[in-house]
């Protein structure tokens, strides 16, 4: 008799905390909703001294830029469609990313025009670059021997306090530190799937050598401000 009285009271009071209908009320303040930082990773142009741009190796290099900001700093990426619209409305014009000659590559803008378009993006944080290979083959033996270099200038301005953050120009994939980011960054880029390279001749050489200069590049920020960005 004990226990069925017990056992009653128990159901009433589950009756008393559920509202009809079945709707469970929260007990502690209203969550917030998720709000992060957002970045706008535009624009960036790439450019290869042997003619054309290796589509393999612009892919990668998007690919871990956004990965970068998504994993180490914890940012929404801005879209390409909102990214092309604000920049068209800041410059007047559309931005090429694909750049044939070298040579007619363009400088990373100022940063007060990339303060602009991020403003206009709805972005905390800009992240503009480019990216130049240099190629050197060589027949050797049965086959060719390929050396590849990667340049990176990159600027990030942050939006919300109107300053730049960041500007590195020609960061070399061949330097020391270049290699020592590489080395450190191994386990995170095995599970980001960045270690398996494929493609012709040239291309996988091109895949590593950007991944390690835009890295290497990028590294002072994430290290410095990973700990500190915060959703608006």
């Amino acid at each position: 008799m004990l226990r069925a009285m017990v056992l009653a009271s128990a159901i009433c009071a589950i009756c008393l905390a559920v509202p009809a209908g079945g709707v469970l009320q929260e007990t502690s303040a209203q969550t917030k909703p998720l709000v992060l930082p957002k970045v706008a990773i535009y624009p960036w142009s790439f450019s290869e001294n042997e003619g054309g741009t290796n589509a393999r190796g612009v892919e990668r290099s998007q690919a871990l830029l956004t990965k970068l900001f998504t994993d180490r700093a914890g940012m929404d990426i801005v879209s390409a469609s909102v990214n092309s619209a604000a920049w068209q409305r800041v410059s007047g014009d559309a931005w090429r990313d694909l750049i044939e000659d070298p040579k007619d590559q363009p400088a990373v803008p100022d940063s007060k025009k990339l303060l602009e378009f991020g403003k206009l993006a709805g972005a905390d944080f800009v992240c503009a670059g480019r990216l130049r290979w240099n190629v050197k083959s060589k027949w050797v033996g049965l086959g060719p021997k390929i050396r590849v270099t990667a340049y990176v200038d990159v600027k990030i301005v942050d939006v919300k306090k109107s300053e730049e953050v960041l500007n590195v120009v020609d960061f070399d994939s061949n330097t020391g530190a270049a290699e020592k980011w590489w080395q450190s960054a191994g386990s995170l880029l095995l599970t980001w799937g960045f270690t398996l390279f494929s493609g012709g001749p040239k291309t996988p050489h091109m895949e590593r050598s950007a991944i390690k200069a835009i890295g290497g590049a990028t590294d002072p920020f994430f290290t410095a401000n990973r700990a500190k960005i915060t959703a608006p």
